[in-house]
């Protein structure tokens, strides 16, 4: 199975603690990570690389985004030491609030021991 394609709308950023996911507002509406909202993130596998999957209450907005090791390398590894892998998906409102918009998702620790070890090499 090949791995799913990124979509151009999002942005991937490590940090010291977290895993961050920018959603880009000119595609995505202010309040799709508003407290009302329904959001889910899943981790699914594809060729032993992990694909994280965002799903809303508007399937429109559903997307995957696979977790590419050599893509991520020579970025951030803090977010790999923590316990469990915390993944934030951000959303900057318009430019005149000047605001962002989070959801946390804290994987499990079966899932987050798992995506280290792909992204440790021991």
């Amino acid at each position: 199975m090949s791995l799913p394609e990124r979509s151009p709308y999002i942005r991937v950023l490590t940090s010291a603690n977290t895993l961050d996911i920018i959603l880009k507002n000119t595609h995505f509406p202010d309040d799709l990570l508003s407290e009302a909202s329904q959001v889910q993130c899943l981790v699914e596998w594809t060729d032993r690389i992990p694909v994280l999957v965002f799903q809303f209450k508007s399937t429109f907005y559903d997307f995957n985004e696979p977790l590419i090791p050599a893509e991520l390398e020579n970025s951030e590894r803090g977010w790999l030491q923590q316990p469990s892998v915390t993944v934030r998906l951000l959303l900057s409102d318009n430019v005149v609030t000047d605001q962002l918009d989070e959801r946390v998702f804290v994987l499990s620790r079966n899932e987050s021991d798992k995506i280290k070890k792909i992204f440790i090499r021991e």
